[in-house]
């Protein structure tokens, strides 16, 4: 299907005929089409309370000497998301009883590793919890968001009625939240305040941020492929390998097209019916056999 020209636009070729479908260009674009998140509206809350870790190790390591903590996990499920009256664009989002798992690791003065532990913690819980306080761990906060797009939402379907509840995606650190994805997204950043060996206790403060994402695509300037430092094997003999692995790092090399004016690339996808083959086959290096004397 040929590519439609938008008015006003220019997106005549003047070079040859050059079919990209079968001879790619090579080379770097001067602008890349970047299909990329873009952050249409965030906010952030700071939290804090005293956590007491439930393992009977902890408390044994009295060399510890810090702490430092990883937020894995978030889970918002009995958070509450709702479109405004007469504000079509804009959602009101209820942060309340979140459970947020970390990975608390403890070292010595001299940085050695002396235990993990990994915790669920409930922030912003209900006010007759004991960790709960009104000014710095409340039981909600309210908060609105841009969201021009939507929201994603998580799809169910009972009694063949379909219903979409929206959701908020954690970008964690496990292997089903380690990724970006669109609609209304969040990322939380610990502070380790104080460390309670004994007692298994330890404080973090959270800073909590929730943000509206969308994809969308741009043209951007860029400096060049990223040279990638090369480490050094050490090859025990003279072969084919070896002068592989002694010599560049691979890179990909065809030019991703630039698509709309000036150059209007993707208009490179003609039939040249002149077009030779400019495959180089490669000849097959056959090992020799000494001959025995």
């Amino acid at each position: 299907m040929p590519k439609y020209c938008a008015q006003g636009k220019p997106c005549t070729q003047d070079l040859p005929c050059v079919d990209v479908c079968t001879s790619p260009l090579c080379g770097d674009p001067n602008l890349l089409t970047l299909y990329a998140p873009l952050i249409y509206d965030e906010i952030g809350i700071n939290i804090c309370q005293t956590l007491t870790v439930d393992d009977a190790t902890f408390p044994t390591l009295t060399n510890a000497d810090k702490a430092f903590v990883q937020i894995l996990d978030i889970s918002f499920a009995d958070s509450t998301i709702t479109g405004i009256n007469g504000r079509p664009n804009c959602t009101e989002i209820t942060l309340q009883n979140i459970a947020v798992t970390m990975l608390i690791q403890l070292y010595n003065c001299s940085g050695q590793l002396l235990g993990n532990f990994v915790g669920t913690f409930t922030y912003l819980p209900p006010a007759t919890d004991p960790n709960y306080d009104e000014d710095t761990n409340p039981s909600s906060v309210t908060l609105e968001l841009f969201t021009p797009y939507g929201n994603t939402v998580t799809l169910t379907t009972t009694d063949g009625v379909t219903t979409a509840t929206p959701l908020i995606t954690y970008i964690g650190f496990t292997s089903t939240n380690h990724f970006l994805a669109q609609g209304l997204v969040a990322t939380a950043y610990p502070k380790v305040l104080n460390l309670d060996i004994p007692n298994s206790r330890i404080t973090v403060g959270l800073t909590l941020v929730i943000g509206s994402v969308y994809f969308s695509q741009y043209q951007v300037p860029h400096q060049g492929k990223v040279q990638v430092p090369k480490g050094s094997l050490m090859p025990q003999d003279d072969s084919l390998c070896l002068n592989f692995v002694n010599g560049d790092l691979l890179e990909l090399n065809i030019k991703p097209l630039e698509l709309g004016p000036p150059l209007c690339e993707e208009y490179l996808k003609n039939d040249c019916s002149n077009t030779s083959c400019c495959c180089n086959d490669i000849t097959p290096v056959v090992p020799t056999t000494p001959v025995e004397e």
